[in-house]
Parts: C-alpha cells; structure tokens; sequence
C-alpha cells in the first residue's frame, strides 16, 4: 500500500469515526451555531449583566457607568457614545494601561461595540472581570442599536 493510499485510508476512517460519534454519541456537536442569541448566552454564562438600549442611554445620561467602546480606535473617532472612552479590545492591556486611573473595582462600566454580530464587547467585558472590574455590564446591540434608537453620538 502506497502512502497515498494509507493516507486516504486514515481520512475515511477518520470521518467514518467522526460521523458515527455524531450520530450515536451522548453529546452532539452543532454542525451550525446559532449567531443570533450567541453573546448573549456566552454573557450569561459568564454572568455579565446584559443592557438593552433604553437601560444603555440611562446609564450613558446619568454618567454613573463608564462607558467603553471596544472597537478600534478609527471606529470610535468616527462616532462612539456620549462619553465613551477608547478601550478597543485588540489593544486591551495597553488601553487598560492608559485607563488605570478610570478603574476601580467598584466602578461601574458598560461596554459596547458594533452590535450584536461583535464578540469584542464581550470580551472586553471578560477582560475587565479578570482585571477585578465588579460591576461590567454588556450593552451588546451596541452602535447599530444605538444609532437604530435615533440617539445621538459625539
């Protein structure tokens, strides 16, 4: 037997033993995930609080919370939240850096990105629970939910 063929030979075994797991074992993989509820339940299983957008412009109103935009810095200049700071999550530890002073344990925070297709909020809020952050909540409609509820930006 060639090595061609040996090799042929191990990937159809290997799909053969990975089709019959899915199909007979105990827990099955999704072939597909469901996007539209993913932050949220990824949120939830961490325990981050979630915020829709009428409970996000009352915290960005009453400015208890600070307000961090986890996108990149070119996104945040074109547009961001009253009040918001840059914290983009790529550059989490060097924007946490710069940001130490804004922190405290106690502080509240809201996070926010793009909307509901972006994962960088939430990790952002991960991140900032690992940092010690207490009180981080998710406002993960975000920018497009925002902009969709017609109020303004800076």
């Amino acid at each position: 037997m060639s090595i061609f063929q040996s090799g042929v030979l191990v990937v159809v075994c290997a799909l053969l033993l990975g089709t019959l797991a899915q199909v007979f074992g105990p827990q099955k993989i999704p072939w597909v995930e469901d996007h539209s509820r993913r932050v949220e339940l990824k949120a939830a299983a961490a325990g981050i609080e979630m915020v829709d957008v009428a409970r996000a412009k009352e915290i960005v109103e009453k400015g208890e919370f600070l307000v961090c935009d986890a996108r990149k810095i070119e996104d945040f200049d074109a547009g961001h939240l009253p009040g918001a700071v840059s914290f983009p999550f790529e550059t989490r530890e060097e924007a946490f850096n710069e940001l130490a002073a804004l922190f405290s344990p106690e502080q509240p925070v809201m996070v926010y990105c793009s909307g509901l297709d972006c994962d960088d909020a939430l990790l952002l809020a991960k991140f900032l629970q690992a940092q010690g952050s207490t009180k981080v909540v998710l406002f993960a409609e975000g920018m497009s939910g925002w902009k969709e509820a017609g109020h303004p930006l800076e």
